[in-house]
């Protein structure tokens, strides 16, 4: 009488489909819960890119100036600084659109600008505050360099500069590709 080995347990396959199974959701959970790499300076210098990426195409397309305005207010956690967007119509700046309106930056970044190549300085008495940055219909802007930090931890600084042609870079991004390139 032939005997009938009944073996009990798994086979190598199972137990090789259920351990992907488990580093499979493993890795979908830690990539549903890893921190964001970018940070709030990223967040804030990628905002500011897309708008102005945006104004100085809608001025070729409108053929109006548009103008940055960048001033210091009072927020609950401390001062903090805003900018906002306007365009000159009938000789005085006006808001673009709802869009376009005020951003703030977090009070815990800081902001310094050079304008046409001299440092940025605020002043409150003037009445008519003037542009840090203006695009011209004619695709031309003037020269801005600016550079955001956190403050009390300066030690990571991103870098914006517009040229006259119009031309918006994230010097910070150009420099990591630039790397990565060479890496390659």
């Amino acid at each position: 009488m032939p005997q009938c080995s009944h073996q009990k347990g798994f086979t190598l396959i199972e137990i090789m489909i259920v351990v992907m199974i488990i580093g499979l959701s493993a890795g979908m959970a830690t990539l549903a819960f890893a921190p964001d790499d970018t940070t709030e300076l990223e967040e804030a210098v990628d905002k500011f890119m897309l708008q102005a990426e945006f104004v100085s195409e809608q001025t070729v397309l409108t053929g109006e100036v548009i103008g940055l305005f960048v001033e210091p207010r009072a927020a609950r956690d401390g001062d903090t600084w805003c900018y906002q967007w306007r365009r000159f119509r009938n000789s005085s700046w006006q808001p673009v659109s709802d869009f376009l309106g005020d951003q703030c930056l977090r009070s815990t970044v800081e902001l310094e600008l050079m304008v046409e190549g001299e440092p940025y300085e605020y002043d409150e008495r003037e009445k008519t505050p003037k542009p840090v940055l203006m695009f011209y219909p004619s695709g031309e802007s003037t020269r801005l360099e600016m550079a955001l930090f956190t403050r009390f931890d300066s030690d990571e600084i991103e870098r914006v500069e517009v040229d006259m042609m119009g031309g918006i870079r994230w010097l910070n991004r150009e420099q990591e590709l630039q790397q990565r390139e060479r890496e390659l």
